[in-house]
């Protein structure tokens, strides 16, 4: 996904630690030396833990946003920022010991994972939807757990495909609106032979499931039903996997069978490869340290399979802790928070996109802005979230974790039946 592994620091929380406090309506902020202070026990303190994001100015504009939040209502609030790695064990910590803070952030996950700590948010979730034209298709598959709301979702990491046109232009192949995988992989094919192959990782690594996920949806190769149950579209999966096989034997190289989230983005912006699959790192990547590749470079939507259409996405959500003492308050620092997110979206540089409505009115900040990411504006309508079409159910993120799709596809390109690969897939889904 990214080059977030620089900005991640040692295990534990207190990578930065940050209190705000709110004073009187219009009093100025509490100099530094105020800032770990212990509140008085009349003041109310809320603690976040929140992951660490990859891109720098985004947990500076949260700082600042917390800062008044806290001015607003009158409290103090303490921000914990958390790298990727170590964000799991930072909420198992919480739970373990019933406190430490009131609202955590689920990278990747959704409301089913915590159900059995989470606070009904449904309040706020319907106050969001009334005002800003409800959420987008999906968004309850990750909030919802039953009839209830547990957590909000805030914001997705779109996938796209990043291709380079001059190498395409180069070998006398197309990519268009109107691709399918299918030309994909012939156009690869191509580029393979002319020294810019693709760079799709089979590997035990999140971008893998953020790359492969979309092109099983795509060809209808399902695990689970509609209420979330493991039911394999067998056919389907067996379809993909030969795919799969293909796609890797003809525009690939072995490389990817180990590739870490940060390779793509090397991959892509030195001026090796011809496609990869990721969010706009790699562009970014590629303007700052290789301008030559940059200028090459675009962003476009993923192929069209027998099924139609899917886009990969990450999600961002939060909940509430039910050990929390400050849970009204929390409730209000949530619904605050997604009612800015277009703010939130320009302080990361376009790569937060918003779940509710009525933030998708076009020109989007940033990537509504740029020409080459204003395709991306749309991406929303092609996007489906891991356990489709199901909910994002504890199953369905524990596969995601184990790399159980990854895996299955390694498996076949190296050389093992795809049929023995699904049903290894199978025994370990419905053993989780």
């Amino acid at each position: 996904m990214s080059d977030q592994k620089k900005d991640q620091q040692p295990a534990g929380l207190g990578r930065r630690r940050f209190l705000v406090t709110g004073l009187a309506a219009g009093a100025s902020l509490a100099a530094p030396m105020l800032w770990t202070r212990r509140a008085s026990a009349q003041e109310r303190v809320l603690k976040v833990v929140h992951w660490k994001h990859f891109v720098p100015d985004y947990d500076k504009y949260f700082d600042k946003f917390a800062k008044q939040f806290a001015a607003d209502h009158k409290c103090q609030v303490v921000v914990d920022y958390v790298g990727t790695a170590d964000l799991p064990t930072a909420i198992a910590a919480d739970i373990s010991r019933g406190g430490g803070h009131d609202i955590f952030h689920l990278n990747g996950t959704g409301a089913w994972l915590y159900d059995q700590v989470l606070v009904d948010v449904s309040d706020v979730a319907e106050r969001l939807a009334k005002e800003f034209g409800g959420f987008i298709n999906g968004a309850e598959s990750i909030g919802k757990v039953g009839d209830k709301w547990l957590a909000i979702p805030h914001w997705f990491i779109r996938y796209p495909m990043i291709i380079n046109r001059g190498y395409f232009a180069k070998v006398g192949a197309d990519w268009n609106p109107k691709s399918t995988w299918d030309d994909v992989l012939k156009a690869g094919a191509k580029l393979k032979k002319g020294g810019y192959p693709y760079g799709i990782p089979f590997s035990q690594t999140p971008d893998a499931n953020d790359n492969l996920i979309p092109l099983m949806l795509s060809f209808g190769a399902t695990m689970f039903d509609k209420q979330g149950k493991v039911d394999f579209a067998k056919k389907e999966i067996l379809d993909v996997l030969k795919y799969g096989k293909e796609f890797y034997d003809q525009t690939m190289t072995d490389e990817v069978l180990s590739w870490d989230d940060s390779s793509n983005n090397r991959f892509i912006a030195s001026g090796k490869g011809s496609m990869v699959c990721n969010p706009i790192s790699a562009y970014r990547t590629a303007a700052k340290d290789n301008p030559d590749v940059y200028r090459n470079l675009e962003i476009v939507l993923p192929p069209i399979g027998p099924k139609g259409r899917v886009a990969g996405a990450r999600t961002m959500s939060y909940g509430i802790y039910n050990f929390s003492k400050q849970q009204t308050l929390a409730k209000e620092f949530l619904y605050t928070m997604n009612k800015e997110g277009l703010a939130g979206m320009e302080a990361s540089t376009g790569y937060n996109h918003p779940f509710l409505k009525t933030l998708l009115k076009k020109p989007m900040p940033v990537i509504g802005h740029e020409p080459k990411l204003n395709i991306e504006q749309d991406f929303h309508e092609y996007v489906q979230f891991v356990g489709s079409p199901g909910p994002m159910t504890k199953t369905a993120t524990t596969m995601y974790a184990k790399f159980i799709i990854p895996t299955m596809f390694a498996e076949v390109a190296k050389g093992k039946a795809p049929r023995a690969a699904m049903e290894d897939a199978e025994k370990k889904l419905r053993a989780i």
